[in-house]
């Protein structure tokens, strides 16, 4: 069976994905970080009862050396989705760039290195999410909009690299679900949706939704950029 390997799967936009996405027939790696293993079990399981031996958890954080994952021959895509979305600014620059570039960027592309023959081999496709704020930058993220930056950059770099057995795409979100432990303000929320052309926040399964036309069915798409945002790149000033 083909396996597409999941980063950051366990809740949220990531466990959209691997639900869309296991839908499709395929087996999915369930990605996660030891924070979250609890919630990945919990989707591994509900997969399994759906489809028996259709998904597996993988625990690691990609801000550490990154093993071999497991079914690797099976490997025929990857969807780069793990994140961490942390305030920094120039003054605490030197604490935050390093984590922010090993989990964006290094982790992911050690891992797409790792599964570059069986990629090849499966012709494979391999998904990055990024951010509507690397073409518009904003305040208050410097090194997460740097490493989100350097992975739109190496979206393009690795079209070309992998091609033409492997795709690699992009989708860049705008502003999606709010968060549980919600910090953003009543006000901050309804400037948000006031620069939003469709006047609302997405729905993960809409983003589930691109994720799944460029990995699987977008063919003759490589080196691609999709937005997600209900237009807010192209409105923001």
């Amino acid at each position: 069976m083909k396996t597409v390997l999941i980063t950051g799967a366990a809740r949220r936009g990531g466990a959209a994905i691997a639900r869309r996405i296991h839908a499709r027939g395929f087996r999915v790696i369930l990605h996660c970080r030891s924070s979250s293993k609890a919630e990945a079990e919990l989707l591994c399981q509900e997969l399994c009862t759906q489809r028996a031996d259709s998904a597996l958890v993988w625990s690691h954080e990609l801000n550490q050396d990154i093993p071999v994952p497991p079914d690797l021959n099976n490997i025929a895509g990857i969807v780069a989705s793990a994140s961490s979305y942390v305030d920094s600014s120039l003054d605490n620059f030197d604490t935050h760039i390093d984590a922010d570039m090993q989990t964006h960027v290094m982790g992911h592309i050690r891992l797409i290195q790792h599964c570059k023959p069986a990629l090849i081999q499966n012709n494979g496709s391999v998904v990055a999410i990024t951010d509507i704020h690397v073409q518009r930058a904003s305040s208050g993220y410097l090194t997460y909009q740097i490493a989100k930056g350097a992975l739109a950059s190496a979206v393009r770099a690795l079209a070309v690299e992998l091609a033409p057995q492997v795709r690699v795409n992009a989708v860049a979100p705008g502003p999606f679900e709010w968060p549980s432990s919600n910090t953003i303000s009543a006000q901050r929320q309804a400037q948000i949706l006031e620069s939003t052309p469709m006047r609302r926040i997405g729905r993960f399964d809409e983003l589930a939704s691109a994720v799944e036309f460029l990995l699987l069915d977008a063919t003759y798409t490589t080196g691609a950029t999709l937005n997600v945002d209900g237009g807010r790149a192209t409105f923001l000033e």
